[in-house]
């Protein structure tokens, strides 16, 4: 069979899945009107690994929107930013203490580390863009294929952005859309998750 049969029509289910069900946040502003670029260090600091909250965003209650939590699926803010097949988990030991810390390196990059106690285990720099809504918007590879979509794997987007709550705790909200088959059958048709995390600031 030739080869382009397939291809092209896999390309454009694709491309139409994403098109429906495009992960999007609410719209709504979290500062005031100073200039954003002043802020983006008062999200420095150190941080619990695992939320003190999860729950839905503003609007959530939206019936399109499937679901308002992980499905249990990211146990930590390690699991939120590395949830890809092959990476190497944070395996958590309750008798210790996780963290992790955030540092705006600049206007455009900051630096995440990932301690146990006091010793980082792993280090990570993530790029990011600022809009007018007082949030930090991060390019975390937010599209990602595994195997070959709808034959034998899946797509998911996941898009993530971070902010200080009135508690100065930070605020972590994402939208992920996922949908996966076998050889054309629609496994997981689609699963669209909207919620956000607040990770209490330890430093």
């Amino acid at each position: 069979m030739d080869r382009s049969s397939y291809t092209l029509p896999l390309l454009y289910l694709v491309s139409s899945i994403l098109f429906i069900g495009c992960a999007s946040f609410p719209k709504r502003s979290v500062i005031d009107q100073s200039p954003i670029i002043l802020k983006i260090s008062s999200i420095n600091g150190r941080y619990e690994l695992e939320p003190i909250y999860s729950g839905p965003t503003k609007d959530t209650a939206r019936t399109w929107n499937l679901t308002s939590s992980d499905l249990g699926v990211y146990h930590t803010f390690y699991d939120e930013l590395n949830n890809g097949w092959l990476t190497k988990k944070i395996i958590v030991d309750p008798s210790k203490r996780y963290s992790f810390t955030i540092e705006v390196i600049d206007n455009k990059k900051l630096a995440i580390d990932y301690l146990e106690g006091d010793s980082i285990i792993r280090q990570k720099k993530i790029r990011f863009g600022i809009r007018n809504d007082g949030y930090l918007y991060l390019k975390n590879r937010s599209f990602k294929m595994r195997g070959i979509p709808y034959l034998f794997g899946d797509i998911d987007k996941k898009r993530i952005r971070l902010t200080l709550n009135r508690d100065n705790n930070l605020l972590f909200e994402t939208a992920e859309f996922h949908s996966g088959g076998l050889f054309l059958l629609m496994i997981n048709p689609f699963t669209k998750m909207k919620y956000e995390k607040i990770f209490l600031r330890i430093e």
